[in-house]
């Protein structure tokens, strides 16, 4: 999986937990830091743990494991490290105290891709 797939997957993932304002940025002709931020607004706390630990899950699934997280006991933010990908999880605050859209504002976003719509059971 390329690390666009693996970005995508995170945002889905934080589609799935009813994230807000969800945005790939894409930094491969930026910076060595990563290839992409996936960028996520939770509502709380609880929101941004449960969104966490489906990426971390997810990403173990399609074979990348998280190297490192930070900011679990925070009620503002959580970054997961993917290699080549990495994630951001803010709740309100925390993501207008960091401004990350602002700090990267030059660099392209990607669209999030479009699921196919699921046949009704």
């Amino acid at each position: 999986m390329d690390s666009l797939e693996l970005a995508q997957v995170c945002a889905e993932v934080a589609i799935d937990k009813k994230c807000e304002d969800i945005l790939i940025l894409d930094l491969q002709q930026r910076t060595v830091i990563a290839d992409y931020f996936v960028i996520a607004s939770a509502r709380n706390k609880r929101q941004l743990r449960a969104v966490a630990e489906g990426i971390a899950k997810d990403g173990a699934v399609v074979g990348r494991k998280t190297r490192r997280v930070e900011g679990t006991g925070s009620d503002r933010w959580v970054l997961l490290d993917l290699g080549d990908v990495v994630v951001h999880l803010f709740d309100a605050e925390g993501r207008t105290y960091y401004d990350l859209e602002s700090l990267w504002a030059d660099t392209p976003r990607i669209a999030l891709r479009k699921r196919p719509a699921r046949a009704a059971s």
